[in-house]
C-alpha cells in the first residue's frame, strides 16, 4: 500500500512539473513546488497516510496546480488532461471533495465572466471520469443506489457533530493560511496572485469537512493540505525572513500534530486472540470498524464477514433513542436494523467464524449490549449458542470462541 501511494505521489509531482514546464515557469519556482508538495504528500499526512482522503487529495492536486497556472494567464499544456483524469478519480473516491476542485473553477468563471473555464481539457476529463463512474455504478451495482444508499442516507449521514464545534478548526486554518500567504509571498498579497486557487481549494476542503460532519482527522486532510500549500508555495528563500520562517514552521508542526493524532478505542487484543486460536476466522458485532481492522491483518486472520460492522443499525438505534420520530420513520429505521441482523446471520452461516469480538458501546459514546441485540433474533441466537464467552480483563470487548473451530 505504501509503495502504491508513493508511486501515485511521484506521478502527481511529474504531472505538476510538466505543466509548470509547459507554462515556462522559472526553475526556482518549479523546485520549490516539487519540494513543498513532496513534503505535504509524503511526510505531512502522518497517521492519515494511505487513507482514502490522502489518496484522493494526491490525485486532485495536479488539477488545482493547473488551475493556479491558468489563473496567472499561462497554459499548462496537454498534460492537463492527466490532471483532469486524476481529479475525476478523486471525486469518484470521495464525492465531497468535488468542492475542492469546483471552487477554483467557479472563481475562474466569476473572474472571466465566462463559462469557458468549465470546458478546459482538465475539466472535461474530470467530468468524463465522474460520469463514467456513475454509469458503471448504475448499470452494474444498482443495489447500491436502490438499497444501500437510501439506508446510509437515513441512518449514517445524520450522525454528525454540532455545526459550531465543526466550524472552529476550519476557520482557524483558513485565517492562518491567508495570514501566512501575506507573510511568505515575495510581494504584497493580491487575489490575482497564484495563491488564490490554492486558497479556494482549502475553502473547498473546509466545506467538505463541515458537510461530512464527523470531525474525524482524515476528513480534514484536504483542508490541511491546501491551506498549508497556499502559503508554502509562495515562499522564496531570498526574501524569507527568519521570524516568518519560524511562524510558518510552527504552524506546520501544529497542523501535522493534529494529523498524527491516533485514537485507539480498544485494548490490545492480538495476543489474547492468538492464544485462543491460531489464524482464526474473525468477525465483529458492533459499529466500530477499528475493532476488527487492522487487527485481522495483524494476527494473520481471515475476515469472515461481508461488512465491517453494524454501523447502519447503530445509527438507526441512536436516532430512535434521541428523537421523537413519526411512526413511518421509526418503521424505516426498524427495517434497517433488521437488515443488518440478516447480514450478520448470513455472515455467521457462510463465514463460520471461530472468534467473534463483541463491542460493549454504541458509537463509542454509550454502553450498549450488542450481544443482547444479536440474541434478540431467534436465528442469530441459535447460531451464537455454539460459542462460549472467554474472560476478558479489560471489559470493553467480549470475546466469543467456537470450541470446535479453534486450533
Amino acid at each position: 500500500m505504501i509503495i502504491l501511494v508513493m508511486i501515485e505521489i511521484v506521478a502527481a509531482l511529474v504531472i505538476i512539473d510538466r505543466a509548470a514546464a509547459a507554462a515556462k515557469l522559472e526553475a526556482d519556482e518549479r523546485s520549490i513546488t516539487a519540494c513543498v508538495l513532496a513534503f505535504l504528500f509524503a511526510i505531512f499526512p502522518s497517521a492519515v497516510f494511505g487513507q482514502r482522503e490522502h489518496i484522493a487529495v494526491i490525485a486532485m492536486t495536479p488539477f488545482v496546480a493547473i488551475a493556479a497556472i491558468r489563473w496567472r494567464g499561462l497554459a499548462p499544456g496537454p498534460v492537463a488532461i492527466l490532471a483532469g483524469l486524476g481529479a475525476g478519480l478523486a471525486m469518484s473516491l470521495k464525492p465531497y471533495l468535488t468542492l475542492v476542485v469546483g471552487l477554483p473553477i467557479i472563481l475562474c468563471v466569476l473572474r472571466q465572466r465566462s463559462i469557458r473555464p468549465l470546458f478546459t481539457p482538465e475539466a472535461c476529463a474530470a467530468a468524463a471520469v465522474v460520469i463514467g463512474y456513475g454509469a458503471v455504478l448504475a448499470i452494474f451495482f444498482p443495489a447500491y443506489l436502490l438499497t444501500f444508499a437510501p439506508m446510509v442516507t437515513a441512518a449514517y449521514v445524520p450522525l454528525r457533530m454540532d455545526f459550531g464545534d465543526l466550524l472552529f478548526f476550519p476557520a482557524v486554518m483558513l485565517v492562518a493560511s491567508v495570514g501566512l500567504v501575506r507573510l511568505l509571498a515575495p510581494q504584497d498579497f493580491k487575489w490575482e496572485g497564484g495563491a488564490t486557487p490554492w486558497l479556494a481549494a482549502a475553502v473547498g476542503g473546509a466545506a467538505s469537512f463541515i458537510i461530512q460532519g464527523k470531525g474525524w482527522t482524515y476528513t480534514a486532510f484536504a483542508l490541511c493540505m491546501f491551506a498549508s500549500a497556499a502559503p508554502l508555495l509562495q515562499a522564496r528563500t531570498k526574501t524569507l525572513r527568519l521570524p516568518v520562517m519560524i511562524c510558518a514552521l510552527a504552524a506546520i508542526v501544529c497542523i501535522g500534530s493534529r494529523l498524527s493524532l491516533q485514537v485507539r478505542p480498544f485494548p490490545p487484543l492480538e495476543g489474547r486472540i492468538q492464544a485462543l486460536a491460531k489464524h482464526p476466522r474473525l468477525i465483529t458485532i458492533g459499529d466500530h470498524v477499528a475493532l476488527g481492522h487492522p487487527l485481522v491483518r495483524q494476527i494473520n486472520a481471515t475476515w469472515a464477514g461481508n461488512t465491517c460492522g453494524q454501523a447502519l443499525a447503530a445509527g438507526s438505534m441512536l436516532q430512535q433513542k434521541s428523537s421523537q420520530l413519526p411512526e413511518g420513520e421509526r418503521a424505516k429505521l426498524d427495517g434497517i436494523i433488521n437488515f443488518e441482523r440478516r447480514l450478520l446471520l448470513a455472515d455467521l452461516r457462510a463465514g463460520r467464524p471461530n472468534v467473534i469480538l463483541v463491542d460493549t458501546y454504541l458509537l463509542s459514546s454509550m454502553p450498549f449490549d450488542w450481544l443482547a441485540w444479536a440474541n434478540s433474533d431467534p436465528d442469530l441466537k441459535a447460531e451464537l449458542s455454539r460459542y462460549r464467552e472467554v474472560e476478558d480483563a479489560d471489559g470493553r470487548v467480549r470475546i466469543l470462541v467456537d470450541p470446535s473451530g479453534s486450533e
